[in-house]
């Protein structure tokens, strides 16, 4: 399945469209503030937006979720542990310094092992949580989108509202790990990277990590 990806907003944000060569049909990943660009690309390419999902609900994830969604009905996908993150876009999103319309309401919650099709390609959904209750990972053919669940080099955050440094660490070792070691790893944020090399070289959780994981929790 081919991937645009798009580094956008203040947080330097990477928003992904997925599409499907044979049918033209896509999905949007995390509209993140500044993601408006994206709308020419979409329509120059003649793609049909089926789905904006989001990987959780952190307001520079889910910035622009109105706009796409309104604009082409589209239906919005969330891990449903995260709408209380949602409601809370329109008075807590203007730190980024622009003021964000509320979101919509997700109608597709976001489960493990939920599979969604996008032309004749499957997106398989991974429930990880730890960055957040409901963050969620992306996988198809060959790669794997991790939103702020796994970096290159690094893991997410956790010390926010309803994260989790256990669940995080097992989100990433049982789902993501376990995944083909040429599976190329798109994070939220940063450069891309491979489980491989995660696997093996991430200080926090790889094989060869060098920080203690049980410091971070006091």
């Amino acid at each position: 399945m081919p991937i645009q990806r798009f580094v956008v907003g203040p947080m330097a944000n990477n928003c992904y469209i997925l599409f499907s060569e044979g049918s033209n049909d896509a999905a949007i990943v995390d509209p993140g503030m500044g993601s408006e660009v994206l709308d020419q690309w979409i329509s120059q390419k003649e793609l049909q937006i089926k789905y904006v999902l989001n990987t959780h609900g952190h307001a520079d994830h889910v910035f622009n979720n109105s706009f796409f969604v309104q604009k082409r009905d589209e239906v919005l996908g969330i891990g449903f542990e995260d709408i209380p993150l949602l409601e809370q876009l329109e008075s807590s999103g203007g730190w980024m310094g622009a003021q964000p319309e509320a979101s919509p309401v997700p109608s597709i919650d976001l489960k493990d092992g939920l599979e969604l099709q996008i032309g004749s390609e499957m997106i398989s959904i991974l429930a990880t949580p730890g960055h957040t209750p409901g963050s969620t990972c992306f996988v198809f053919e060959d790669s794997v989108l991790t939103g702020d669940t796994l970096f290159a080099g690094s893991i997410g955050r956790f010390d926010f509202p309803g994260g989790s440094l256990p669940d995080l660490v097992a989100s990433i070792k049982e789902k993501i790990f376990v995944l083909e070691p040429d599976v190329v790893v798109l994070p939220g944020h940063n450069d891309l990277s491979t489980v491989e090399k995660e696997k093996k070289d991430n200080p926090f959780v790889g094989s060869n990590s060098t920080i203690d994981l049980s410091s971070l929790e006091n």
